[in-house]
């Protein structure tokens, strides 16, 4: 198995982890178990993995699943990946940045015979949210199991009222349901991150709420929260010209106090606040 080879392989292609790529392996067989028996796996299931590295999740993915479709951005990894996976037939590599990927052309082109498609990752962790942000753009994919940074992890789950919940947070918990799965030692990865580690699940099963237009309500996000430490009524005076006195009318009518801030709010309350000034005619973005 190429998980107990990790630093082997390294040595006979003459390779390092890469801090440009955000290269950590894993090298525990333990956790590498826990993300199929999570992933629930059939051979009727596409997986599409991000940085797979040298192939140890990779090589799991391919014995539980139909089909893996595989993303590396750096060359090197994909000459030695084509090596260390050459007796499995279901994978597919694409030696591609997964930010610059035709996703959904790619399923359609090799996972069309698949009953489902889901995403099994060990992301690299320097760019995990324009990550999701792109994955909950594809309409194919439902699931996600995801190795994240610990900090991310509870970022994504994490509820109003705490320092972690913020714009992750509620756009995560819009598109999804996403649980923490458990949490991983910088110990199982090969060289160990400066970083703890959690497995999360993602769940698409976005709710209706009758939003008019998404990309508003992402970029209406993206300016409340773009400045933690102001209220939520200074953030709307800066985005949307929005005066105070017509803010605190409106935060009264909601039954907010006057100096709320945006992380205080549920994901509901933001959606009412949203529909409330940009699809009803209040106010113009």
């Amino acid at each position: 198995m190429i998980v107990q080879n990790t630093k082997q392989i390294l040595q006979k292609y003459k390779q390092f982890a890469k801090k440009l790529y955000g290269q950590n392996f894993l090298i525990d067989s333990n956790v590498l178990n826990n993300i199929i028996t999570y992933s629930k796996l059939s051979k009727q299931t596409g997986v599409i993995e991000i940085g797979p590295g040298l192939g140890a999740l990779t090589e799991y993915l391919a014995l539980a699943a139909k089909k893996v479709l595989a993303y590396e951005i750096d060359q090197d990894m994909v000459s030695i990946l084509q090596e260390t996976t050459r007796q499995y037939d279901n994978i597919v590599i694409i030696n591609e940045d997964i930010l610059q990927a035709e996703l959904e052309q790619d399923i359609e082109k090799y996972c069309n015979d698949c009953a489902e498609i889901v995403v099994v990752s060990n992301l690299p962790y320097y760019i995990t949210s324009p990550i999701l942000f792109r994955l909950l753009e594809i309409a194919q994919i439902k699931k996600y199991i995801l190795m994240v940074q610990k900090e991310v992890g509870y970022r994504i789950v994490s509820k109003p009222k705490t320092k972690e919940y913020g714009l992750l947070s509620v756009w995560m918990q819009y598109n999804s349901q996403c649980r923490l799965l458990s949490n991983v030692s910088a110990n199982c990865f090969y060289p160990a991150p400066k970083v703890e580690s959690a497995l999360i699940e993602v769940l698409v099963t976005k709710n209706d709420y009758g939003l008019k237009n998404e990309v508003n309500f992402l970029k209406f996000l993206q300016g409340i929260f773009s400045q933690r430490r102001k209220t939520l009524s200074n953030n709307l005076f800066t985005y949307y010209g929005l005066q105070k006195e017509k803010t605190k009318q409106m935060f009264n009518q909601f039954g907010w106090k006057e100096l709320v801030r945006a992380e205080e709010l549920s994901v509901k309350e933001l959606i009412d606040l949203y529909q409330f000034l940009l699809e009803s005619d209040e106010i113009h973005d």
